[in-house]
């Protein structure tokens, strides 16, 4: 999540381009444009892959945290509410050994956390060092969304 001390504030300008290449080609194309993409991935551009979802928001008790080695996630609202939650990596435990397959390990609900509401064009960007949960119900409503995940190569 960008959150942190300034001073500590240095980004591999690589990794800083890939971000502005994916926020750059959505905000390029209308939410129709976006509804009307298939589900699943589709690469724009080195390092920088879009996979399109559809799903219902679910209960905080079944949202998975997670984390990542390789990737930045942005998660970004095309329409539709949720909740996103995160926290940092070293305030819970590892339910799972890290898959480097797919790059992705899971981990038990974390005492404290952060939410942030992502409504139509809103977006959060999540690190390695983030634990983040996503598809979280508003206001105790499961509702249908459709999001991409951006995955943002770091390598």
């Amino acid at each position: 999540m960008e959150f942190e001390l300034g001073k500590n504030y240095k980004r591999d300008s690589r990794i800083q381009a890939r971000i502005k290449t994916a926020i750059d080609w959505l905000e390029n194309h209308t939410i129709e444009e976006l509804l009307s993409e298939p589900i699943g991935p589709k690469v724009i551009a080195d390092g920088v892959e879009l996979r399109f979802q559809s799903y219902d928001s679910r209960d905080y008790k079944d949202m998975n945290y997670e984390t990542h080695q390789d990737h930045i996630d942005i998660h970004y609202m095309i329409q539709g509410a949720e909740y996103v939650r995160w926290s940092d990596i070293g305030n819970t435990q590892a339910v799972s050994n890290y898959d480097a397959k797919e790059d992705i390990q899971f981990f038990a609900h974390p005492q404290h956390h952060g939410k942030a509401l992502l409504t139509d064009r809103h977006f959060a960007i999540f690190y390695p060092t983030d634990l983040h949960a996503a598809h979280g119900m508003v206001n105790g409503k499961s509702e249908h969304n459709h999001k991409l995940c951006v995955k943002i190569a770091i390598n």
